[in-house]
């Protein structure tokens, strides 16, 4: 009896246990259900004067939307419901959807705080809630900048140690800052340190570096950036850094100049990097030359060194007019200030610019002379190699002057071998072979006089002593004019029994070498004395005929 009690009372109690677990398994699966999404899901940072949607969803339709911004009271909100206070108004696809959100359409500052929306269900008093961190931007103040204290009155040396921190306040949310020198970063993989305060929205965002200061961050600012949401752009901060140092040297060492022309002027530039402003001398050879002053020959003239800032200075040496000896001489530009002092050497030359130079894009000034003025550098050094020193216009007259010589010795062949101008009166004893009575008939062939048939005529052949040669067919005398004609007879020897030609000539009387001379006198028309602009020359052709032979 006793043992069917326990175990009935063993029963129900594993009964009533379960239908507990039942029950909360239930309200559990229920209140899963009822979880609200709401989008933004983290805090939304918005600028003052932008509009905000903020939505709130559930998975159940529902009848009840209900928000609260800050700044304001609850209200609530459903599709269609003009907008209140002309900025707030419902957003969403209905409240069938499950959604409930809303539209602000211009935030204002005190709108800064935590969202909250309610959504209750149908068929259901319980309403479900979500919230959301609504952060209003407000810009931080302007960044400060702060670095350690130079030696020397706010000057610092090469290779000192700089500390340098860059910091901004007020920021909501926190600025985001940043150091730069000019425009190089400095700050890299450097996040700054957030300070926040939960209580009045305050932060401090700092950023602290450190760098060790080299000459050539001299004049240059470090700049402190602070970056920020309600910003357009980055607020700054800046300070100029002024390092001290003495005179550098060149990289390459000896600084070689090209380019430079015999005769003209020529300049000697050095650049200098160096702070304070150095004094600076020129010793060319065993003579000094101090800054803007001349030598003793007022040839050599040096120029106030003119400042191209952040330490850079630029000093001149004017050479009136360059001679070979310049080349030659030693060039040493001194420059010396409180921190110490450098000596520049210089060379010269007046050969073109090598083309290494060239590509490392460092030109002499005088490497454009050109190739005129190569050939005319040349040349001057030759004259001076002989102890004459011209001028460049002595130099230019001497060049010009022979070109024209060989101009005209060149006109002067041209017309002598073409019979023009001054020649051509001879031009026509070079028509060799022409059959005209009127024209002096040169050396014939037996072979053009022998043949039955006319043949081709022969083309002249120039030699080039013919060039320089001239004929002197031309008939001279006051009283009568006499014609030479000679003919000449290739392999064949005259025969004793000759016929006379049918001429008004003798039978010329034959010479050496099976060559006959024939004259032919022409009397003159008239008595009258002769001027030289009437002065003719008649011409005639004697061909000679060969004798028949006995057979």
């Amino acid at each position: 009896m006793c043992a069917t009690a326990s175990n009935h009372h063993r029963m129900m109690t594993i009964i009533w246990v379960c239908l507990g677990i039942i029950c909360a398994t239930s309200v559990q699966a229920l209140e899963q259900n009822m979880v609200v999404e709401i989008d933004p899901k983290t805090q939304t940072v918005v600028r003052l004067g932008d509009s905000l949607r903020i939505l709130c969803r559930v998975a159940v339709p529902i009848e009840v939307c209900r928000v609260q911004i800050p700044g304001g009271s609850a209200m609530y909100l459903k599709p269609g419901q003009p907008p209140i206070d002309g900025v707030i108004q419902y957003s969403g696809s209905g409240m069938e959807a499950g959604e409930c959100g809303v539209l602000i359409d211009r935030v204002k500052a005190n709108n800064d705080g935590i969202f909250k929306c309610s959504l209750k269900p149908k068929d259901d008093q319980k309403e479900s809630s979500a919230t959301l961190k609504i952060v209003v931007a407000k810009p931080p103040q302007r960044p400060e900048l702060l670095v350690s204290q130079a030696s020397d009155h706010g000057r610092y040396r090469h290779n000192d140690k700089l500390l340098i921190s860059c910091s901004a306040r007020s920021g909501r949310p926190a600025a985001n800052v940043s150091l730069y020198l000019d425009d190089e970063l400095i700050s890299h993989g450097e996040r700054p340190t957030i300070y926040d305060s939960n209580v009045d929205d305050n932060s401090l965002a700092v950023q602290n570096i450190s760098r060790t200061i080299h000459w050539t961050d001299n004049g240059k600012f470090l700049r402190c950036l602070a970056s920020h949401v309600a910003l357009n752009e980055p607020m700054e901060t800046k300070l100029q850094l002024e390092v001290v140092y003495p005179p550098q040297p060149q990289p390459q060492g000896t600084i070689e100049r090209f380019g430079y022309v015999v005769g003209q002027e020529g300049f000697v530039n050095v650049t200098v990097n160096a702070n304070p402003r150095p004094t600076f001398i020129w010793r060319v050879n065993d003579e000094i030359i101090k800054e803007g002053e001349t030598d003793e020959h007022n040839r050599l003239q040096s120029s106030t060194a003119i400042e191209m800032g952040k330490g850079t200075w630029v000093v001149k040496l004017k050479i009136i007019s360059i001679q070979k000896s310049d080349t030659e001489k030693e060039y040493i530009l001194e420059a010396r200030n409180d921190e110490g002092a450098y000596e520049y050497r210089v060379m010269l030359s007046t050969s073109a610019e090598p083309a290494e130079s060239m590509s490392n894009g460092n030109p002499s000034p005088h490497a454009h002379a050109g190739v005129f003025s190569h050939f005319y550098g040349k040349l001057s050094e030759q004259m001076h190699a002989l102890g004459v020193n011209l001028d460049a216009g002595s130099i230019i007259g001497i060049v010009v002057g022979v070109l024209v010589l060989i101009l005209i010795v060149f006109l002067l062949i041209f017309a002598r071998a073409t019979g023009r101008w001054c020649f051509a009166d001879g031009s026509s004893t070079r028509n060799i072979g022409e059959s005209s009575d009127t024209e002096s008939a040169g050396r014939y062939s037996r072979s053009e006089v022998d043949g039955a048939v006319p043949a081709r005529r022969r083309r002249p052949k120039i030699t080039l002593s013919q060039l320089f040669k001239r004929n002197k067919d031309k008939v001279s005398g006051a009283d009568s004019d006499t014609v030479r004609t000679v003919v000449t007879v290739d392999d064949e020897k005259l025969q004793t029994t000759e016929q006379p030609a049918e001429t008004n000539v003798s039978n010329p009387a034959s010479g050496e070498g099976g060559i006959v001379y024939a004259e032919l006198d022409l009397t003159q028309q008239q008595v009258t004395p002769r001027l030289i602009n009437e002065d003719k020359t008649e011409y005639a052709e004697i061909l000679y005929t060969k004798p028949p032979t006995d057979k």
